[in-house]
């Protein structure tokens, strides 16, 4: 066992936590050359010793977070740019992009954590602003906060017997639900401690293999290379929008039995600014962390909605009418309570919908005049009762990562 070590490549200097002081909000950790931290301000407060760009780039944008917490993992020490792990390893990857970060589970999954309802003291940690990711299985309404992926970045959850997978990397803005089963087999998904074009690689816990990063879905690593686990639906809205649309929802309790503070996000300073934690090929046409709704095609297309380009498009709200790859598709868009924007297939028992905004945060289809809330369900009209069901092929995702993992992607312009 042993906690986190960093190595400068370019000299093969160590760079090694000799302790590490807890308190409530904040944590210093000290490192063998006297570099003094606290976590939660992103920024070496003093050097003894001047550590390398790299190291003085992971320490502001607050990447020792496993650190932070005291958590230690079993293997070998990882490298700032690159690592021993990553030599061996064998991947369908440009390996420049592929940096060891830290130790397997340093970053700790959490499988099956509780879950309270919106009144109940766990949720007490969530302002209505803040952004989760949604899932609705088997009617089960369920929210899975930023706040927690920022600590966990994979939840493992079950609802009447069906796994699924809820993943987000912080580093690119992205929060993919996953169907973990591969044939017979149910993977145990976790945080590897790499990262690919800084987008988190995932890896099995129960065997200790590598996947692949999440933004390729398909494995791209080890025994993974010619399998793939299978989106599933998953939407990102407010806290306070998603508990208004499911009263009885679900959300991940603060009690998870991880010493972490919820209330206090380690990426803040890193999704205002415009820096990357580590250096890699961007298409700077737009903000590089301007959000997306993507809906990506397997061959590196599909077609991307910057949010910038819907709210100068249609305003405070509007719907889209689209055909991607074969299938009627419309798109929800809301700019209050935290900018929502929703991919649906748009039909019905057979029959294709077109849609408009009803500019009070409802939509009404052209065909049957029924109104449908921004989630896709039917509250009015002759399909009162229906759901449209969500694109599994869709999430958000920041543009840079967008742009790097679908490539050919087309981007909606308005």
């Amino acid at each position: 066992m042993y906690c986190t070590t960093f190595i400068e490549h370019a000299t093969g200097r160590r760079w090694e936590p000799l302790r590490t002081v807890a308190h409530f909000d904040t944590v210093t950790v000290r490192f063998s050359h006297e570099i003094v931290m606290p976590p939660t301000s992103h920024r070496a407060s003093h050097f003894r010793a001047s550590p390398p760009a790299s190291l003085r780039r992971a320490l502001r944008l607050g990447v020792f977070l496993a650190l932070a917490s005291g958590a230690c993992g079993d293997g070998e020490p990882v490298g700032v740019d690159g690592g021993d792990r990553t030599r061996d390893l064998i991947c369908d990857l440009n390996r420049d992009l592929l940096v060891s970060e830290t130790s397997p589970g340093a970053i700790p999954a959490m499988t099956q954590p509780p879950m309270v309802t919106q009144g109940e003291t766990g949720a007490l940690y969530l302002e209505d602003d803040e952004r989760v990711l949604g899932v609705v299985a088997n009617g089960s309404a369920r929210a899975y906060p930023h706040a927690v992926l920022d600590h966990h970045e994979v939840i493992n959850d079950r609802v009447d017997g069906a796994w699924f997978t809820v993943t987000f990397c912080p580093l690119t803005g992205s929060g993919l639900r996953l169907d973990p089963q591969l044939g017979a087999e149910r993977l145990d998904v976790a945080v590897s401690g790499l990262l690919f074009a800084n987008n988190l690689v995932l890896y099995d816990r129960t065997s200790g293999d590598v996947y692949g990063p999440q933004l390729a879905v398909a494995g791209t690593c080890s025994r993974f290379r010619d399998q793939s686990m299978t989106l599933l639906p998953v939407v990102e809205m407010s806290w306070g929008e998603w508990k208004a649309l499911y009263p009885t929802t679900l959300v991940v309790s603060s009690a998870t039995g991880f010493n972490r503070n919820y209330r206090q996000s380690p990426y803040e300073e890193y999704r205002q600014d415009e820096d990357l934690l580590h250096d890699m090929p961007v298409d700077r046409s737009r903000p590089l962390k301007e959000r997306v709704l993507g809906i990506r095609s397997g061959d590196g297309s599909g077609i991307g909605f910057p949010f910038g380009e819907l709210a100068s498009a249609l305003g405070s709200e509007g719907a889209l009418n689209e055909e991607i790859d074969g299938e009627p598709t419309t798109v929800f868009y809301q700019a209050d309570d935290g900018e929502t924007a929703i991919a649906f297939y748009a039909t019905v028992g057979g029959q294709p919908l077109t849609f408009a905004a009803n500019n009070d945060g409802t939509f009404t289809d052209a065909e049957t005049g029924s109104v449908w809330r921004i989630d896709g369900l039917a509250v009015d009209g002759q399909l009162a009762g229906e759901r449209l069901d969500v694109r599994e092929d869709a999430f958000v995702v920041y543009w840079f990562a967008w742009r790097h993992f679908q490539p050919d992607a087309e981007v909606w312009a308005g």
